[in-house]
């Protein structure tokens, strides 16, 4: 081999020594220099969030469903038997017995009668004062005389009367006078109705023997130990035969509007007829001492 080309080898060993050791030297002093390869690395990944399974039905965080606060929830048919306060109040007492079909009235005209007659209770005095203005007008309206209107108004709105009637016609009532008499009786006519005039004292009365009847309308007579005439009409009887009457009356808190019992015929000590005759010329007032007149209608 010549000279030349000898020593042209021996250089190219000697570089390539040379760059060997130079690269070397360079990865130990940089240990993060990588050369890339055929499957990347991902270099700061992003965290992934994982996310629920998605369902056929999605559910909602929260609901909000309207339940009563109190009470059983309603259902479609009753499970038990309507509470009696739903019944019709006319319906509650024949169901008791406290309301029997008596009488010349018919069994429709008897419940007529007394739902008219509920109409116009007024417990308290100042309600009193409204309804006796309703049926006597307002420059009449005082609870403490107007029991000829609120009879004759009850009767009205049963279709016991004619409706044409005016109830203020018989406000202050006195069958001593012509006039007044013949209003008593062009509304109750002797074609119509039986006139009855008894003249014992209510609280000797034997109500066993004759008792009153619903529709009855009675003028009650003050008598000497008396001092105040009365009108009222009768609206039930119970099945003990005791009567009833929505009526006006006085009280230890005024004048008040109210269906009272009016005797009971086993027990002469209760009822407002005996109220009414216990004590003459009493704090709340006393009548019957005279007797009454009976207006009722024919028997059919």
């Amino acid at each position: 081999m010549p000279s030349e080309i000898k020593y042209i080898f021996i250089g190219l060993a000697i570089s390539i020594v040379v760059m060997s050791l130079l690269f070397t030297g360079a990865v130990l002093a940089d240990p993060g220099l990588v050369f890339p390869t055929d499957t990347p690395t991902l270099i700061n990944t992003p965290t992934v969030r994982s996310s629920p399974t998605a369902t056929a039905t999605p559910q909602p965080t929260s609901t909000f469903t309207l339940t009563p606060t109190s009470g059983p929830a309603r259902t479609a048919t009753p499970t038990s038997p309507l509470p009696a306060a739903t019944l019709d109040p006319a319906q509650q007492l024949l169901n008791s017995g406290d309301m029997v079909f008596s009488g010349p009235l018919t069994d429709q005209q008897q419940i007529s009668l007394y739902k008219a007659s509920i109409y116009y209770i007024a417990t308290l005095q100042a309600d009193s004062i409204r309804v006796s203005k309703e049926i006597n007008g307002v420059l009449y309206g005082n609870p403490s005389n107007t029991c000829g209107p609120l009879a004759v108004a009850i009767l009205r709105d049963a279709g016991l009367i004619p409706g044409s009637v005016v109830p203020h016609d018989f406000w202050l009532l006195n069958p001593f006078i012509p006039d007044d008499r013949a209003k008593l009786t062009n509304l109750f006519l002797d074609s119509r109705y039986n006139h009855m005039v008894i003249t014992t004292p209510l609280n000797k009365i034997n109500w066993s023997l004759t008792p009153l009847k619903p529709g009855d309308f009675l003028y009650i007579h003050a008598g000497g130990w008396g001092n105040f005439d009365h009108m009222l009409v009768v609206n039930r009887v119970d099945e003990n035969m005791r009567a009833y009457s929505v009526t006006n009356f006085d009280t230890q808190d005024g004048f008040i509007i109210n269906e009272q019992m009016l005797y009971d015929p086993k027990d002469r000590t209760i009822g407002l007829f005996h109220d009414w005759t216990k004590e003459p010329n009493g704090l709340l007032g006393s009548t019957g001492f005279g007797g009454i007149e009976i207006w009722r209608l024919h028997s059919p």
